[in-house]
């Protein structure tokens, strides 16, 4: 009697495993459909803590930062005329 690789046995255990993982997957899908949109939140509100935090460090402390878009702040300081500033283009 030959010995043969158990290819057989093989491909039935991956085929097993894939249907059970393909099924975990699927039934997470179905229950956390919004994760996706949690993601795109979490990521916006880092962005505008970040934002927040570069203004306080640019205008100082007491100053009011507003973004005008992604490379332009306006600080508005207590006392004082209202100035821009603008980011570099590379």
């Amino acid at each position: 009697m030959t010995h043969h690789p158990n290819w057989k046995t093989f491909l039935y255990l991956a085929a097993i495993f894939a249907a059970f993982f393909w099924a975990q997957w699927d039934d997470h899908r179905a229950e956390w459909p919004e994760s996706d949109n949690l993601v795109a939140i979490q990521q916006e509100e880092a962005a505008r803590a970040s934002r927040e935090f570069a203004g306080q460090e640019v205008c100082g402390p007491g100053a009011l930062a507003q973004w005008v878009d992604d490379k332009t702040l306006t600080c508005t300081p207590r006392r004082g005329q209202t100035y821009t500033v603008a980011g570099g283009t590379k």
